[in-house]
């Protein structure tokens, strides 16, 4: 390993690989460390038995089809990734389930809507409404977000109507306007658990985004699991000239005079170089790299006022049949996330079972991801981990089963038979991401995004120190795969302008 690089990148995780992958294209020589064993952090897949599990990916935006490509995909292309993976389009966009309805939604703005007035007649101008408002706010964050970028005089509430009066409401808010079938509110709300905050306190415009990005370029999963988009940006990364070092992190950013010098590996090496890109989380990059002691203490305070967000319980199951045995026919299916919602975000500060969960069938929509005759499933609680911190080591491993047992009763009312099948499980708690990814809380999403802590009031990719720049959930534009991908991008970009 050289002593110099225009760039080290802290994290193998998508908006580290991102960042590293995107400077290294652009010339910059970079150096890419990861503590881990395999890059991707969150994309990543492990081994139980003879079945392969997706770690964490349920669905993927930006990709688009051929002919109508989607921002993602012509980032993917850039950089030289897009060709090595294969995007496979899901049939549906999900299916939501409860004790009142049983409603499947097409992966199309137009067949959505119809589905819905078809279930919903007497609400059918209201979905229409809701649909367009939706379609609309999102075109107008998008705007808004690049007048801002440009400092652009048409930044005004008549330039981005549906942003100006929509903006800074929750989904809550906007969805109960619309709408009054309690049972049409369960059918459309699931998605908050892509974001991870629940109706009544979700902005409404990233929601009106997450609807948006999934209809207008289709849902996407990826073959070879996610860990082959990471190997793919790894593969990328090396042949563009870049250097990685697995199995070794970072111990320390050196700072001189408030501007990046070097790093210290946990090797113990002294790396000079002018520019950081973190994909570690903000709270850990500062308190454990930088020192709090180096930190503007306004900007410390910014951080220390925002809310880590929630992790998840995942019970991940190999099953000795194919998915139609047990009824698991469509990929994403959200149990009780439609009408207890607030009781399912609730319950995620405790320990009891969970009031609602996300059941992705991923053998229904790609027959290679396990072996000829079985099924791969993943069952999927919100869950913080604070109550996970207060359980003692002796009984942890009780728990843990007694929660994921609560998953397959809740499981098996929808796909019976569920249990007859099992021939591998594994279950993780916010402990096990904690362990492999670092996060904070084990954290899916970085901070919760609430309406103070989303859009253009998110943490920006560029910190108070010279030359450091954050790639991950925890900065613009949020949690999520397309969202750190792009974040990757807008570090690296300032990254790049810095080494001009």
């Amino acid at each position: 390993m050289d002593k110099k690089y225009d760039a080290i990148v802290v994290g193998a995780g998508l908006g580290g690989m991102s960042a590293a992958t995107f400077l290294a294209r652009c010339g910059k020589k970079v150096l890419l460390l990861e503590r881990h064993h395999v890059p991707g952090g969150y994309a990543s897949s492990f081994r139980r038995g003879r079945f392969e599990f997706d770690a964490s990916l349920h669905v993927l935006s930006g990709i688009g089809v051929p002919g109508k490509r989607g921002r993602l995909f012509e980032y993917l292309d850039f950089l030289g990734v897009a060709s090595r993976v294969e995007f496979i389009p899901l049939n549906e966009l999900y299916r939501v389930i409860d004790d009142r309805i049983d409603v499947t939604i097409p992966p199309d703005w137009e067949e959505a809507i119809a589905a819905l007035a078809g279930r919903f007649p007497r609400e059918a101008d209201g979905i229409r409404d809701f649909f367009a408002l939706m379609k609309q706010l999102a075109r107008d964050l998008s705007g808004v977000f690049m007048a801002a970028k440009k400092r652009a005089a048409d930044l005004t509430p008549e330039s981005f109507p549906a942003f100006s009066r929509w903006g800074m409401k929750t989904y809550g808010e906007a969805r109960d306007h619309f709408f009054r079938d309690e049972d049409l509110k369960s059918a459309v709300s699931p998605f908050w658990s892509y974001l991870g905050l629940p109706p009544s306190k979700v902005p409404f415009h990233m929601m009106a985004s997450c609807w948006d990005a999934l209809l207008k370029q289709h849902p996407m999963h990826i073959r070879g699991r996610n860990q082959a988009l990471s190997n793919a940006f790894l593969e990328t990364f090396a042949e563009s000239g870049g250097e990685v070092r697995l199995g070794c992190g970072a111990r320390r950013i050196v700072l001189k005079d408030g501007a990046v010098r070097a790093v210290i590996t946990d090797e113990d090496e002294e790396v000079e170089t002018r520019v950081v890109v973190s994909n570690a989380s903000i709270p850990s990059t500062l308190s454990d790299l930088v020192g709090i002691g180096q930190v503007p203490e306004a900007y410390s305070r910014q951080v220390n006022s925002r809310q880590i967000g929630f992790s998840t319980v995942n019970v991940y199951a190999g099953l000795d049949c194919p998915p139609e045995a047990v009824g698991a026919t469509t990929h994403e299916n959200f149990i009780h996330f439609g009408n207890r919602i607030e009781e399912a975000w609730q319950t995620a500060f405790t320990l009891e079972p969970p009031r609602g969960m996300l059941f992705t069938s991923y053998t229904a929509s790609d027959p290679e991801f396990s072996p000829p005759g079985t099924a791969a499933i993943v069952m999927t609680a919100a869950s913080y981990a604070r109550p996970w911190y207060l359980v003692p080591p002796e009984r942890y491993v009780e728990e843990k089963n007694a929660f994921a047992a609560s998953m397959f009763d809740q499981a098996e009312r929808y796909f019976p038979g569920l249990r007859d099948h099992i021939e591998v499980v594994e279950v993780a708690t916010p402990l096990t991401n904690m362990r492999y990814t670092g996060n904070p809380g084990g954290s899916i999403y970085g901070f919760d995004q609430y309406l103070s802590d989303s859009g253009l009031l998110r943490l920006g990719n560029r910190s108070p120190l010279d030359g450091l720049y954050f790639a991950s959930a925890w900065t613009l534009p949020g949690g999520g795969y397309q969202t750190c991908m792009t974040s990757g991008f807008l570090a690296g970009s300032m990254a790049l302008k810095k080494l001009a």
